[in-house]
C-alpha cells in the first residue's frame, strides 16, 4: 500500500469525529447505568438490559470505525476492534448475571431468575437477542477469518446461545402457543433463533476441537449444547428431532471416548505417533 495522503488522514479524522461523540455519549450513559445498577437494587435487572443494549450500540461504533479506516486508509483498526470485543464480554455478563449461564439444566433450574424480568415483552427479548447475534457477526467479520481471535469466537457465540435459551420463558412459550395469544409470532421466532444458535454453537465447539485445541473440554461442551437442544425438542414432542439429536450425541460421545482413550494409553505409553 502506497503512502498515506494527507488529505486520506484528514478525510478519516473528520469522519470518525461524528462516531466518537457518540460514543463519549454511550460510555457516559454507560457510567450512569451502572451506577443504577447498584442505587436501585428494585430496578437491577432492567437496568442490566439497558446497560447491555448501550453497550451493543458501542459495540457496533467501533466497529463502523474499523470499517472506516479500512476503507478511506486501508488499515484494520484493531484497537477498535479490540475495545469492541471486550465489551462483548460486558454485554454477555450483564445478561447471564439475570438469566443465569445454566446450559443443560431443566427450565425449571432457572425459571425463578427469569420472572425477575417479567415486564420484558416477547419481541424486546427478539430484539436484544438478534443485535446480540448482530454485533458478534460483525466483530468476527471485522476481525478476519485469521484472527489470533477466531476461536474464542466459538465460546461468545455459545453464550449468546445459552442467553437466548435461557431468555425464553418456556412455560409461557406451551400455555401461550396459540396465534391468538399476544407475543405468538415473536415466542415462535424466538424458538426458532435458539434451535439455530444452539446447534450452531454444539458445531463450533466440535470444529474448535477437530480443527485446533483436541481439547477434550471443547467436546464436552458441543455435547453439552446438543443436550440443550435435546430438552427443548422433548419438551416440544418432537419426536423426529429428539431421535436425531440423541444419535448425534451418541456418535460426539463416542468420538469423545476414543479420544479420551488415546490421550490416557499415551499417558501410559507416551506420544501418540502421528
Amino acid at each position: 500500500m502506497g503512502k498515506l495522503t494527507d488529505k486520506q488522514k484528514l478525510d478519516f479524522q473528520e469522519r470518525v469525529k461524528y462516531y466518537k461523540n457518540l460514543i463519549d455519549e454511550a460510555e457516559k450513559k454507560q457510567k450512569e447505568l451502572n451506577q443504577l445498577i447498584i442505587k436501585e437494587p428494585e430496578n437491577e435487572w432492567l437496568n442490566r438490559i439497558k446497560s447491555a443494549n448501550n453497550n451493543l450500540n458501542i459495540i457496533s461504533l467501533n466497529c463502523a470505525m474499523s470499517e472506516m479506516s479500512y476503507f478511506i486508509l486501508g488499515i484494520k483498526n484493531t484497537a477498535y476492534l479490540d475495545r469492541a470485543r471486550q465489551t462483548v464480554y460486558e454485554v454477555l455478563s450483564n445478561i447471564e448475571k439475570i438469566v443465569t449461564n445454566y446450559v443443560d439444566v431443566p427450565f425449571t433450574d432457572y425459571e425463578e431468575q427469569l420472572h425477575r424480568i417479567d415486564d420484558y415483552s416477547d419481541a424486546e427479548r427478539v430484539k436484544l437477542i438478534k443485535m446480540m447475534g448482530f454485533c458478534v457477526d460483525r466483530l468476527a467479520d471485522d476481525f478476519g477469518e485469521n484472527s489470533k481471535w477466531r476461536w474464542s469466537f466459538v465460546e461468545i457465540y455459545a453464550r449468546v446461545s445459552v442467553i437466548a435459551k435461557n431468555l425464553l420463558d418456556m412455560r409461557r412459550y406451551q400455555k401461550c402457543d396459540d396465534p391468538r395469544e399476544e407475543g405468538y409470532r415473536e415466542r415462535r421466532e424466538h424458538l426458532k433463533l435458539v434451535l439455530e444458535s444452539l446447534t450452531d454453537a454444539a458445531k463450533g465447539y466440535r470444529d474448535k476441537f477437530e480443527l485446533s485445541t483436541k481439547d477434550p473440554e471443547d467436546m464436552k461442551k458441543g455435547i453439552d449444547h446438543l443436550k440443550a437442544l435435546l430438552r427443548i425438542y422433548q419438551i416440544n414432542q418432537d419426536a423426529e428431532k429428539v431421535e436425531s439429536t440423541k444419535k448425534n450425541i451418541e456418535v460426539w460421545s463416542a468420538i469423545l471416548d476414543k479420544h479420551m482413550a488415546a490421550l490416557d494409553k499415551a499417558k501410559r505409553s507416551g506420544p501418540i505417533k502421528k
